[in-house]
This record gives structure tokens, sequence and C-alpha cells, in this order.
């Protein structure tokens, strides 16, 4: 029986074979592409915004906590967030979310630090299929799509916390000190006093749509932002960055974005300036997510 590593491992190879495929058979036509100032610029402004979106990710997370009850005068979130963002380029995907386990144990309960963590991605995969719809304008996609804002009602949130927790809290557990795995078995009991996180939804709409404007100013760069819809745009940037996000075998959802992306719109716009823009992103993702990571080192070094 194949498990579900290695089909996620499978699917990855698959993209990586693809992504590969498309660069050695478009070499000549990426190595004429140029960078000039107007470029530079460009990508300087992706660098910009997607740094911003990181920040901004890290706020929805913030809200998301206070949302299901817990108090963090103690914990500074936005520096755990920025912190640990950069584990998610480490082998497995998961690194983050241990490292944030790790540190909201200390003044959360384990049942709301295991709650606060498998929420968060649950809360980017809904604000990323609030986009996809805007490419077609089709009523049943927009209802299927939408209808995901639905998880986060109380009946429904209660039941998926409990399901996601059987199937990823233990891992957490086991790499926890033994006292704690205990405490997590006595504390199976999810909060019921839960209300909707409207604001939490609507900040990581936003980390959604300003991580499409970084993109969008990358694909600008080259030229190419202008040859397509910008709704077909978000909608296909938006499925791209969900299957990245639900398919974490490579570090960064790295190459399943890319391949998606490249697979929707290959026949769309030209392949080469089209593959320059999909490595530059990966690039000034990469580079945010470093300059993100860095703000608190850097101020605790300048003691600003």
């Amino acid at each position: 029986m194949i498990s579900k590593i290695n089909i996620k491992l499978l699917i990855t190879l698959i993209c990586f074979a693809f992504l590969g495929t498309s660069i050695y058979g478009n070499l000549e036509s990426l190595s004429n592409q140029t960078i000039g100032r107007q470029q530079i610029l460009w990508l300087l402004g992706a660098v910009l915004i997607s740094f911003l979106s990181i920040i901004i990710n890290a706020y929805a997370w913030k809200l998301l906590i206070n949302n299901i009850g817990c108090n963090t005068n103690k914990l500074n979130i936005i520096k755990i967030f920025l912190a640990s963002n950069i584990y998610k380029y480490l082998p497995g995907g998961i690194w983050h979310f241990v490292s944030r386990f790790n540190t909201l144990r200390l003044e959360l309960s384990t049942e709301k630090s295991i709650e606060s963590i498998l929420l968060e991605p649950l809360l980017m995969l809904v604000a990323g299929l609030i986009f996809i719809p805007f490419a077609s304008y089709n009523i049943l996609i927009f209802i299927f799509c939408w209808s995901s804002t639905l998880f986060f009602l109380p009946v429904f949130r209660q039941f998926l916390i409990k399901k996601l927790s059987a199937m990823k809290a233990n891992f957490l557990i086991k790499i926890d000190q033994p006292k704690d795995r205990e405490l997590a078995k006595n504390n199976q009991n999810i909060s019921i006093r839960m209300f909707y996180p409207y604001k939490p939804l609507f900040v990581e709409i936003i980390f959604v749509l300003s991580r499409f404007l970084g993109f969008l100013c990358c694909m600008n760069a080259f030229s190419i932002g202008s040859l397509i819809s910008q709704g077909q745009l978000i909608s296909t940037f938006s499925l791209a960055w969900i299957i990245g996000l639900i398919v974490p075998a490579a570090p960064g959802g790295l190459g399943v974005f890319e391949s998606v992306i490249l697979y929707s719109l290959g026949s769309h716009l030209p392949e080469a300036p089209l593959l320059a823009s999909l490595l530059f992103y990966r690039l000034v993702s990469t580079i945010s997510d470093i300059l993100a990571a860095l703000i608190y080192p850097v101020k605790k070094l300048f003691k600003v």
C-alpha cells in the first residue's frame, strides 16, 4: 500500500521532472532574457511586497490565536511566527509547526497550542480558495470555493479540530516531552466557546492578495503580466499556491507551485518569460523569508 507521504513525494518528483524538462527545453530562450534597470525595480518591488506579506501572515495568526481564547500577553506571536517561518524549507515541511508548538506550549495548554497550529494552514487554505472562481466567474465554482468559509462555523470547526488533531497532533506529541504526551491525552476536549474568525480570515485574504502582487511584479519584470486577464492570473496563482501548501514533500512547495502555474498558463503566455518569472519569484520568496526571519535578530543586535 502506498503511503500518503509516498504519494506526496511522487507528485513532487513528477513536478520536478516536468519543470526540469521545461527549463531544459527553453535554456536558449531563458539565456536571452535580459535583466535591466526596469526589471530590477520590479523584482525589488516583489521582494518588498512579499516581505510585507509575511508580516501580514504573522498578524493573521496572532488574531487567530486570540480568536480561540488564548491570552498571548506573555508571547510575542509575531516574533515566533517570523523566526520559525524559515524552517518550512527544511525537509518534511513541518518543522516551522514543530518550532511554534514547542514555544506556545510553554504558556498555553497543549490543547490550545495544537489547535492554533492546526487551524492556521486551514485559514490559509480558505483564504486561497476565495480567489479561485475569479477565472471564470462560474456560479457553481463560486459556491464550492466560498462555501469553504463555513469550515470556521463553530459546529464544523469543532469537528475539524478533532479530526486534524487525530491525524497531526500525534507527531507533535511524539517529539515533545513525556509529561506533555500524557497531558495531551488528557486534553482531548476542544473548547466549545468559539467565535467566527472574521478578522483573521480577512487579514489572511490580504496576505494571499499580497503574495499574488509579489508574483505579478515578477511577471511584469518580464513583460507578461498584462498578456492575460488578472482574474485568470490570480485564480491560477491561488490554485498553485494551495496545491503547494497541501503537497509539502518539497521544502516550501518547491516545484509543485511552479509546475501548476506552468501547466495552467503555458499555453497562454510565452514559456521562457513565464519560466523566468517563476524562477525569480521563488528567489524573491526565499529572500523575503530570510529577511523576515532576520527582523528581530537585527533589532536585538542594534538594540532597536
